[in-house]
């Protein structure tokens, strides 16, 4: 992610579920004494979002102990910066002394990835409920809402989210869609967003049926041996393969099937079963 101690943070919470207090105590240690928000380099917005915030927040919430919830705050600070974007869809590579931001030299067109700009709900949403008093902080949740606007104005082709976002036009910059990498945890944020909102954010829940409901009808395929897969698409042509990273959907989906109306539940908990045989397969076969 660019910073120092992304396994130290990432694991706090672990550490105190598993009552590992002496591990604890040292790496809690080390957040107050040794972690350096000011370095300099690139650092990823999505990693320092999901590993460093998010560990912080959660051990925060976990202990109650004020040093998690500054540092966390005070690295929310540093995200800001990359939401200066015509759209507001941010850059996704930022520098944490300067306040600069740029986008992945690989992505076409000076993109931003979906998976990357589309997993940062759930920490903003508590980095804004936290923050109270420093006003700028408390913009976070418009940034965040704003993303989710520019998703829904913008056309789908089929109904599915392509993975590559002009920051500066809004519009796809590329028509290939995946359920692994460059788009899964977009899709998870949705499903987990209404949840996290006592199952309020009624928006979020509709992007996630809708978006599930494209993928089932022209994502979702059988093998000739009989295996369900989730095919990504290449601008209206199937590239039959499903990454690793695409079997985090097995459990997204069950999560989902569990909150779906009556007829859905059972086609969902069903396809749920087999992306994950699918993918235990995928690992016994070699």
């Amino acid at each position: 992610g660019g910073l120092r101690g992304a396994t130290v943070i990432d694991a706090l919470d672990t550490l105190y579920i598993m009552e590992l207090e002496e591990e604890f105590q040292e790496a809690k240690q080390w957040v107050e004494k040794s972690f350096d928000l000011n370095v300099n380099g690139e650092a990823s917005l999505f990693e320092v979002n999901i590993r460093y915030i998010g560990g912080l927040l959660a051990t925060y919430y976990l202990t109650g102990e004020e040093v998690f919830k500054n540092k966390a705050l005070e690295l929310g600070e540093k995200l800001l910066p990359a939401f200066n974007t015509p759209t507001g869809i941010p850059r996704l590579l930022f520098s944490p002394c300067s306040g600069m931001s740029w986008s992945w030299g690989w992505a076409s067109a000076g993109s931003s990835i979906l998976a990357e700009f589309g997993t940062l709900h759930l920490e903003f949403l508590h980095l804004s409920e936290l923050s109270g008093n420093p006003p700028s902080l408390s913009l976070s949740l418009p940034q965040v809402m704003n993303i989710r606007r520019v998703l829904n104005r913008v056309e789908k082709p089929q109904g599915l989210y392509p993975n590559f976002l002009s920051p500066m036009t809004g519009s796809w910059v590329q028509h290939h869609v995946s359920i692994g990498g460059l788009g899964d945890s977009f899709y998870e944020y949705l499903i987990k967003s209404w949840l996290m909102s006592d199952k309020k954010d009624s928006e979020a829940k509709k992007m996630y049926d809708d978006a599930l409901e494209a993928i089932e009808k022209h994502l979702v395929k059988k093998s000739a041996g009989g295996l369900t897969y989730i095919a990504e698409w290449r601008g209206g042509i199937l590239d039959h393969k499903m990454g690793h990273l695409a079997c985090f959907s097995g459990g997204m989906i069950a999560l989902g099937a569990e909150h779906a109306q009556e007829e859905r539940r059972q086609r969902h908990r069903e396809l749920a079963a087999e992306i994950t045989s699918t993918c235990h397969e995928s690992y016994t076969r070699s």
